[in-house]
Protein backbone atom coordinates (compact mmCIF):
# COMPACT_ATOMS: atom_id res chain seq x y z
CA UNK A 1 0.00 0.00 0.00
CA UNK A 2 1.29 3.25 -0.35
CA UNK A 3 1.81 5.69 2.51
CA UNK A 4 1.23 9.93 2.65
CA UNK A 5 4.70 11.41 3.64
CA UNK A 6 2.96 12.07 6.83
CA UNK A 7 2.55 8.64 8.09
CA UNK A 8 5.48 7.68 10.42
CA UNK A 9 4.44 11.20 12.58
CA UNK A 10 0.96 10.42 12.36
CA UNK A 11 1.77 6.68 13.75
CA UNK A 12 2.36 8.26 16.87
CA UNK A 13 -1.40 8.98 17.33
CA UNK A 14 -1.48 5.42 17.72
CA UNK A 15 -4.32 5.60 15.46
CA UNK A 16 -6.05 2.62 13.16
CA UNK A 17 -4.78 1.87 9.76
CA UNK A 18 -7.08 0.57 6.98
CA UNK A 19 -6.10 0.01 3.31
CA UNK A 20 -8.55 2.89 1.41
CA UNK A 21 -8.07 2.72 -2.12
CA UNK A 22 -4.54 1.23 -2.21
CA UNK A 23 -3.68 4.13 0.87
CA UNK A 24 -2.55 3.08 4.34
CA UNK A 25 -4.87 5.59 5.84
CA UNK A 26 -6.18 5.99 9.51
CA UNK A 27 -9.88 5.91 9.61
CA UNK A 28 -9.27 7.12 13.70
CA UNK A 29 -7.24 8.08 15.80
CA UNK A 30 -9.43 8.90 19.49
CA UNK A 31 -13.02 7.08 17.85
CA UNK A 32 -15.20 8.67 15.04
CA UNK A 33 -17.67 10.27 17.14
CA UNK A 34 -15.12 12.28 19.21
CA UNK A 35 -13.64 13.06 16.28
CA UNK A 36 -16.72 13.92 14.60
CA UNK A 37 -17.49 16.09 18.14
CA UNK A 38 -14.08 17.84 17.66
CA UNK A 39 -14.50 19.18 14.55
CA UNK A 40 -18.21 20.03 14.88
CA UNK A 41 -17.58 21.98 18.04
CA UNK A 42 -13.86 22.93 17.89
CA UNK A 43 -11.31 21.77 15.40
CA UNK A 44 -9.39 18.86 13.93
CA UNK A 45 -7.37 18.21 10.97
CA UNK A 46 -7.19 15.57 8.38
CA UNK A 47 -4.11 14.23 6.26
CA UNK A 48 -5.83 14.62 3.03
CA UNK A 49 -2.27 13.68 1.01
CA UNK A 50 -3.29 11.13 -0.95
CA UNK A 51 -5.72 13.67 -2.92
CA UNK A 52 -4.37 14.33 -6.26
CA UNK A 53 -2.77 17.78 -6.88
CA UNK A 54 -2.29 18.80 -10.14
CA UNK A 55 -0.41 22.47 -11.38
CA UNK A 56 -2.21 23.73 -14.60
CA UNK A 57 -0.15 26.65 -16.19
CA UNK A 58 -3.11 29.23 -17.12
CA UNK A 59 -2.32 29.55 -20.56
CA UNK A 60 -4.50 26.07 -20.88
CA UNK A 61 -7.12 27.63 -19.03
CA UNK A 62 -9.63 27.35 -22.00
CA UNK A 63 -8.50 23.84 -22.31
CA UNK A 64 -10.00 23.28 -18.60
CA UNK A 65 -12.75 25.10 -18.68
CA UNK A 66 -14.64 23.06 -21.49
CA UNK A 67 -13.96 20.40 -19.44
CA UNK A 68 -15.40 21.12 -16.27
CA UNK A 69 -19.29 22.62 -15.71
CA UNK A 70 -18.52 25.46 -13.47
CA UNK A 71 -17.00 28.91 -15.03
CA UNK A 72 -13.13 29.10 -14.14
CA UNK A 73 -12.80 32.24 -16.36
CA UNK A 74 -15.26 34.25 -14.05
CA UNK A 75 -13.19 33.20 -10.85
CA UNK A 76 -11.02 36.10 -9.95
CA UNK A 77 -7.29 34.94 -8.96
CA UNK A 78 -6.91 34.16 -5.40
CA UNK A 79 -10.43 32.11 -5.66
CA UNK A 80 -11.47 29.00 -5.12
CA UNK A 81 -14.34 26.87 -7.35
CA UNK A 82 -15.80 23.53 -6.38
CA UNK A 83 -16.87 21.94 -10.15
CA UNK A 84 -17.25 18.85 -11.71
CA UNK A 85 -14.86 17.14 -15.08
CA UNK A 86 -18.01 15.69 -17.13
CA UNK A 87 -18.09 13.46 -19.58
CA UNK A 88 -19.60 13.87 -23.32
CA UNK A 89 -22.90 12.64 -21.60
CA UNK A 90 -22.69 14.57 -18.79
CA UNK A 91 -21.47 12.23 -16.05
CA UNK A 92 -19.06 12.58 -13.52
CA UNK A 93 -15.59 11.68 -13.91
CA UNK A 94 -14.68 13.88 -11.02
CA UNK A 95 -16.00 16.31 -8.29
CA UNK A 96 -12.41 18.45 -7.92
CA UNK A 97 -11.57 21.92 -6.36
CA UNK A 98 -9.25 24.49 -8.27
CA UNK A 99 -7.51 27.46 -6.82
CA UNK A 100 -6.78 29.83 -9.30
CA UNK A 101 -4.19 32.07 -8.95
CA UNK A 102 -2.61 34.96 -11.58
CA UNK A 103 -0.03 32.87 -13.83
CA UNK A 104 -1.50 28.65 -12.75
CA UNK A 105 -4.13 27.09 -11.08
CA UNK A 106 -3.79 24.00 -8.66
CA UNK A 107 -6.86 21.53 -9.48
CA UNK A 108 -7.51 19.04 -6.40
CA UNK A 109 -9.39 15.90 -7.51
CA UNK A 110 -10.19 12.42 -5.75
CA UNK A 111 -7.14 10.13 -4.80
CA UNK A 112 -9.02 7.36 -6.79
CA UNK A 113 -9.53 9.01 -9.54
CA UNK A 114 -6.35 11.03 -10.29
CA UNK A 115 -4.54 8.35 -12.65
CA UNK A 116 -8.91 8.93 -14.86
CA UNK A 117 -8.59 12.32 -14.60
CA UNK A 118 -4.72 13.02 -16.24
CA UNK A 119 -5.21 10.22 -18.81
CA UNK A 120 -8.83 12.35 -19.56
CA UNK A 121 -6.95 15.47 -19.37
CA UNK A 122 -3.96 14.24 -21.64
CA UNK A 123 -6.46 12.76 -24.21
CA UNK A 124 -7.81 16.71 -24.10
CA UNK A 125 -4.08 18.01 -24.84
CA UNK A 126 -4.62 19.60 -21.59
CA UNK A 127 -0.81 19.89 -19.77
CA UNK A 128 -0.58 19.00 -16.02
CA UNK A 129 2.53 18.94 -13.63
CA UNK A 130 1.75 15.90 -10.67
CA UNK A 131 2.40 17.47 -7.50
CA UNK A 132 2.10 14.78 -4.90
CA UNK A 133 5.77 13.54 -4.66
CA UNK A 134 6.98 16.63 -3.51
CA UNK A 135 3.90 18.30 -1.65
CA UNK A 136 1.38 17.13 1.59
CA UNK A 137 -2.57 18.32 1.91
CA UNK A 138 -3.98 18.98 5.12
CA UNK A 139 -7.67 19.88 5.67
CA UNK A 140 -7.89 21.53 9.19
CA UNK A 141 -11.33 22.36 10.12
CA UNK A 142 -13.66 23.24 13.26
CA UNK A 143 -15.47 26.48 14.47
CA UNK A 144 -12.37 27.64 15.98
CA UNK A 145 -9.87 26.68 13.16
CA UNK A 146 -9.18 30.54 12.67
CA UNK A 147 -8.91 31.83 16.15
CA UNK A 148 -6.42 28.96 16.47
CA UNK A 149 -4.24 29.69 13.28
CA UNK A 150 -4.55 33.43 13.11
CA UNK A 151 -1.03 34.30 15.01
CA UNK A 152 0.89 31.74 12.95
CA UNK A 153 -0.52 32.02 9.32
CA UNK A 154 -2.48 34.24 6.94
CA UNK A 155 -5.97 33.61 6.63
CA UNK A 156 -7.77 33.97 3.14
CA UNK A 157 -11.57 34.58 3.32
CA UNK A 158 -14.10 31.86 2.60
CA UNK A 159 -13.59 30.30 -0.81
CA UNK A 160 -10.06 32.32 -1.26
CA UNK A 161 -6.61 30.91 -1.60
CA UNK A 162 -2.94 32.50 -1.00
CA UNK A 163 0.75 31.94 -1.46
CA UNK A 164 2.56 32.82 1.84
CA UNK A 165 5.73 32.87 2.75
CA UNK A 166 5.76 31.86 6.53
CA UNK A 167 8.47 32.31 8.78
CA UNK A 168 7.65 29.01 10.35
CA UNK A 169 8.68 27.00 7.39
CA UNK A 170 11.27 26.55 4.51
CA UNK A 171 9.16 27.23 1.32
CA UNK A 172 6.29 28.87 0.51
CA UNK A 173 2.68 26.96 1.30
CA UNK A 174 -0.29 27.39 -0.38
CA UNK A 175 -3.88 27.73 2.00
CA UNK A 176 -7.45 28.22 0.54
CA UNK A 177 -10.23 28.48 2.85
CA UNK A 178 -12.26 25.52 2.10
CA UNK A 179 -13.17 21.74 3.22
CA UNK A 180 -15.19 19.19 3.00
CA UNK A 181 -16.68 19.09 6.35
CA UNK A 182 -19.30 21.91 6.61
CA UNK A 183 -17.45 24.03 9.14
CA UNK A 184 -14.86 26.77 8.29
CA UNK A 185 -11.41 26.16 8.41
CA UNK A 186 -8.29 25.43 5.59
CA UNK A 187 -6.63 23.24 3.37
CA UNK A 188 -2.78 23.60 3.51
CA UNK A 189 -0.83 22.50 0.57
CA UNK A 190 3.07 22.51 2.12
CA UNK A 191 6.49 21.45 1.15
CA UNK A 192 7.81 17.43 2.29
CA UNK A 193 10.67 18.96 4.39
CA UNK A 194 7.90 21.34 6.01
CA UNK A 195 5.10 19.21 6.43
CA UNK A 196 5.70 17.92 9.76
CA UNK A 197 6.54 21.28 11.01
CA UNK A 198 2.76 22.04 10.88
CA UNK A 199 1.87 18.95 12.40
CA UNK A 200 4.01 20.10 14.95
CA UNK A 201 2.08 23.37 15.12
CA UNK A 202 -1.03 21.59 15.50
CA UNK A 203 -0.03 19.82 18.15
CA UNK A 204 1.29 23.01 20.20
CA UNK A 205 -2.47 24.57 19.74
CA UNK A 206 -4.25 21.63 20.69
CA UNK A 207 -5.79 20.42 17.40
CA UNK A 208 -6.12 16.80 17.29
CA UNK A 209 -6.08 14.49 14.20
CA UNK A 210 -8.92 13.23 12.79
CA UNK A 211 -9.51 10.31 10.38
CA UNK A 212 -11.28 8.91 7.69
CA UNK A 213 -14.08 7.86 9.56
CA UNK A 214 -14.92 11.69 10.83
CA UNK A 215 -14.23 12.80 7.57
CA UNK A 216 -17.33 10.83 6.27
CA UNK A 217 -19.92 11.10 9.03
CA UNK A 218 -19.06 14.80 8.79
CA UNK A 219 -19.46 15.03 5.16
CA UNK A 220 -22.86 13.56 5.05
CA UNK A 221 -24.63 15.56 7.91
CA UNK A 222 -22.78 18.70 5.70
CA UNK A 223 -24.67 17.00 2.91
CA UNK A 224 -22.02 16.57 0.76
CA UNK A 225 -21.64 14.02 -2.37
CA UNK A 226 -18.85 11.38 -2.22
CA UNK A 227 -17.36 10.21 -5.32
CA UNK A 228 -18.26 6.34 -6.20
CA UNK A 229 -21.35 6.78 -3.96
CA UNK A 230 -23.60 9.79 -4.79
CA UNK A 231 -21.18 10.26 -7.81
CA UNK A 232 -20.23 8.75 -10.91
CA UNK A 233 -19.86 8.57 -14.35
CA UNK A 234 -23.48 7.56 -14.90
CA UNK A 235 -25.25 10.75 -12.75
CA UNK A 236 -24.69 14.34 -13.47
CA UNK A 237 -24.70 17.25 -11.68
CA UNK A 238 -28.21 17.90 -12.43
CA UNK A 239 -29.39 14.18 -11.02
CA UNK A 240 -27.47 14.48 -7.33
CA UNK A 241 -29.16 17.61 -6.89
CA UNK A 242 -26.08 19.88 -7.47
CA UNK A 243 -27.26 22.56 -10.28
CA UNK A 244 -25.65 25.34 -8.37
CA UNK A 245 -22.07 23.96 -9.37
CA UNK A 246 -23.28 24.51 -13.66
CA UNK A 247 -22.62 27.71 -15.21
CA UNK A 248 -24.31 27.41 -18.86
CA UNK A 249 -22.67 30.64 -19.90
CA UNK A 250 -19.67 28.74 -21.81
CA UNK A 251 -19.44 25.15 -23.72
CA UNK A 252 -18.03 22.64 -21.90
CA UNK A 253 -18.61 18.42 -22.40
CA UNK A 254 -22.45 17.05 -21.61
CA UNK A 255 -23.90 20.80 -21.81
CA UNK A 256 -26.92 19.74 -24.09
CA UNK A 257 -27.60 16.33 -21.47
CA UNK A 258 -27.76 18.90 -18.63
CA UNK A 259 -30.03 21.37 -20.09
CA UNK A 260 -32.43 18.69 -20.92
CA UNK A 261 -32.23 16.67 -17.94
CA UNK A 262 -33.30 20.80 -16.53
CA UNK A 263 -35.99 21.25 -18.87
CA UNK A 264 -37.68 18.17 -18.61
CA UNK A 265 -37.06 16.68 -15.40
CA UNK A 266 -36.87 12.93 -16.89
CA UNK A 267 -33.71 11.48 -14.93
CA UNK A 268 -32.06 10.13 -11.55
CA UNK A 269 -32.95 11.59 -8.16
CA UNK A 270 -30.62 12.06 -5.42
CA UNK A 271 -32.66 12.75 -2.30
CA UNK A 272 -31.42 13.10 1.51
CA UNK A 273 -33.26 11.29 3.73
CA UNK A 274 -33.62 10.69 7.81
CA UNK A 275 -35.14 8.13 9.60
CA UNK A 276 -36.23 9.07 13.05
CA UNK A 277 -34.60 6.20 14.57
CA UNK A 278 -31.16 4.73 15.29
CA UNK A 279 -31.20 2.13 12.65
CA UNK A 280 -28.59 3.26 9.76
CA UNK A 281 -29.11 2.49 5.87
CA UNK A 282 -26.21 1.25 3.97
CA UNK A 283 -25.12 1.76 0.90
CA UNK A 284 -27.59 -0.78 -1.53
CA UNK A 285 -30.31 -0.85 0.56
CA UNK A 286 -33.35 -0.68 -1.02
CA UNK A 287 -35.61 2.12 -1.29
CA UNK A 288 -39.15 3.18 -2.62
CA UNK A 289 -41.25 6.44 -2.73
CA UNK A 290 -44.90 5.76 -3.62
CA UNK A 291 -43.82 2.99 -7.23
CA UNK A 292 -40.33 4.72 -7.77
CA UNK A 293 -37.39 2.28 -6.64
CA UNK A 294 -34.32 3.39 -5.26
CA UNK A 295 -31.28 2.83 -3.54
CA UNK A 296 -29.23 3.94 -0.75
CA UNK A 297 -25.63 5.29 -1.94
CA UNK A 298 -24.84 6.66 1.60
CA UNK A 299 -25.97 6.20 5.22
CA UNK A 300 -24.65 6.87 8.61
CA UNK A 301 -25.95 8.30 12.13
CA UNK A 302 -25.73 11.88 12.61
CA UNK A 303 -24.52 12.67 16.12
CA UNK A 304 -25.74 15.93 15.80
CA UNK A 305 -29.19 15.58 14.70
CA UNK A 306 -29.46 12.25 16.89
CA UNK A 307 -30.94 10.75 13.48
CA UNK A 308 -30.24 7.91 11.09
CA UNK A 309 -29.60 10.14 7.56
CA UNK A 310 -28.40 9.35 4.16
CA UNK A 311 -28.56 9.91 0.29
CA UNK A 312 -31.15 7.78 -1.98
CA UNK A 313 -30.70 7.66 -5.91
CA UNK A 314 -34.43 6.89 -7.33
CA UNK A 315 -34.41 5.99 -10.73
CA UNK A 316 -37.22 8.73 -11.44
CA UNK A 317 -38.78 11.60 -9.31
CA UNK A 318 -40.18 10.16 -6.17
CA UNK A 319 -43.86 10.61 -6.16
CA UNK A 320 -43.69 11.18 -2.43
CA UNK A 321 -41.59 12.64 0.98
CA UNK A 322 -43.17 9.67 2.59
CA UNK A 323 -40.69 6.27 1.81
CA UNK A 324 -39.55 2.81 2.61
CA UNK A 325 -36.44 1.13 3.14
CA UNK A 326 -35.20 -2.11 3.66
CA UNK A 327 -32.70 -2.90 5.88
CA UNK A 328 -31.50 -5.54 7.33
CA UNK A 329 -34.69 -8.03 5.75
CA UNK A 330 -36.73 -5.21 8.22
CA UNK A 331 -38.77 -2.75 6.51
CA UNK A 332 -38.68 1.09 7.78
CA UNK A 333 -40.42 4.48 7.42
CA UNK A 334 -38.15 7.18 6.42
CA UNK A 335 -38.70 10.54 4.84
CA UNK A 336 -36.97 13.08 2.36
CA UNK A 337 -35.99 16.37 2.82
CA UNK A 338 -35.89 19.55 1.01
CA UNK A 339 -32.89 21.07 2.48
CA UNK A 340 -29.42 20.16 3.56
CA UNK A 341 -29.33 18.08 6.49
CA UNK A 342 -27.47 21.21 8.59
CA UNK A 343 -27.62 24.38 8.45
CA UNK A 344 -24.24 25.36 7.97
CA UNK A 345 -22.27 27.03 4.91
Amino acid sequence: MKRTNLFQRLEKYNGKFIDFNGWEMAISYDGTLKEHAYVRNDSGFFDVSHMGRLHIDNNHIDILNKLVCGNILKNESNTALYTMILNHDGGVIDDVIIWKFDTYLILICNASNTKKVIDWFNKHELETTYMNNETSLLAIQGPNVIDKLTNDIPIPEKFECLVSKNKLFNDEIIIARTGYTGEDGLEIMIKHNDDIKLIDLLDEIMIPPCGLGSRDTLRLEASLPLYGQELNENISPVEVGFKWVINFDHDFNGKDKLLQQVENGEHKYIKRFVIDERIVARHGDKVTSGNVNGVVTSGNYSPILGKSIGFALFESKPESYSIKLTIRDRLVDGKLIKGRFLGKQ
